[in-house]
């Protein structure tokens, strides 16, 4: 039995802030000489540069929280597709930021929507929580046939854990990364009837690497550090995974009209699409638009593709992340309208 993808809905909080601004942040926290400043600044303005970041949406709420945000984009969702939230059969968390060790933040999301009788659970897979969960509602609905409707949210909030108190060039090796961080919320469906827009998932795959785990890690007290160079490279594991993905939907890398990926760096993308031999406008680079959004970052993208007219009828989707852990993950969908 067929199962569908609503069209996600999207909030980035504002006000944007600039590179400048960043630039900035930094340059406030930096306590050495004119010459040191001058060298780091460069370093600062080549990652933007090398990532194509421009502009960044933060929340500036504080405290943050994420369980509000991402119970306002489940009642939109719902809203838009005219179903109540005690439809609702599961709720999944799947972003990167939490206020709580327990309970499970979808608890909250469900009950701030009205969804009580869901089953609400995390899934925790850095940026590829959304992709995961939707192989986890896969799962559901084939060993459920009761189960109809499913909800997954995110709220990448990073408050607290960007670091602008940089001080020494080799430190942009793990701190620069955080710079090209934004946020934003979202929320998205998954059910055994279509939506009023959406598509039909065809095939999932997800995969690991976790001898790279620790590359990448926000520590529950510290700042958010990547080995960026490292972590990047990684990207060359993406073409094989994407090939046996297209493989599980019995389709071709060639048959793929859009990659509706995570937008960690525009270069990287660039990198993929040369890769896979595909045309870079099968590609999307939106990381210039609201920079990285973590786990939010492919329904981010999705919903602006939709919104900008790129989707069509019958278009053929790979949804896809690479996240920290290392984690691959990936959803192949026949658009719908």
């Amino acid at each position: 039995m067929p199962l569908y993808l609503s069209l996600p809905s999207v909030q980035l909080p504002g006000p944007g802030v600039s590179n400048a601004e960043v630039i900035e942040r930094v340059r406030t926290s930096f306590r050495g000489g004119p010459l040191e400043w001058r060298a780091l600044e460069r370093g600062v303005r080549l990652v933007f540069q090398s990532c194509g970041t421009t502009v960044r949406y933060m929340e500036t709420e504080a405290p943050a929280a994420p369980g509000l945000h991402a119970s306002r984009r489940l009642a939109a969702v719902l809203a838009e597709n005219h179903l109540d939230p005690r439809q609702l059969d599961t709720v999944i968390y799947g972003s990167i930021a939490r206020t709580v060790f327990e309970p499970a933040t979808a608890c909250e999301v469900a009950a701030r929507a009205g969804a009580h009788g869901a089953m609400a659970f995390d899934v925790v897979a850095a940026c590829a929580g959304p992709m995961v969960a939707i192989e986890t509602l896969l799962g559901k609905a084939a060993i459920d046939p009761d189960w109809q409707l499913g909800a997954i949210v995110t709220a990448s909030l990073s408050e607290g854990h960007l670091s602008y108190d940089i001080q020494r060039l080799d430190e942009l090796e793990t701190l620069a990364a955080g710079l090209t961080i934004g946020n934003a919320s979202t929320g998205w469906l998954l059910g055994r009837t279509p939506f009023l827009h959406g598509g039909r998932v065809i095939a999932t795959h997800t995969q690991g690497a976790s001898q790279h785990h620790a590359l990448c890690s926000v520590p529950t007290n510290g700042p958010f550090q990547s080995a960026r160079a490292t972590l990047m490279s990684l990207a060359a594991l993406v073409p094989a995974h994407i090939q046996r993905a297209t493989a599980r939907a019995g389709w071709k890398v060639s048959d793929i009209d859009r990659f509706v990926f995570h937008q960690p760096s525009d270069r990287v993308l660039r990198g993929v699409a040369k890769a896979l031999g595909v045309p870079a406008e099968r590609v999307p680079q939106l990381h210039q638009l609201h920079a990285n959004t973590e786990a939010s970052a492919v329904p981010v993208a999705l919903r602006h593709l939709h919104d900008t007219g790129d989707l069509k009828p019958g278009m053929k989707l790979l949804l896809g992340s690479a996240a920290a852990g290392f984690t691959i993950a990936s959803a192949l969908v026949e658009w719908e309208g």
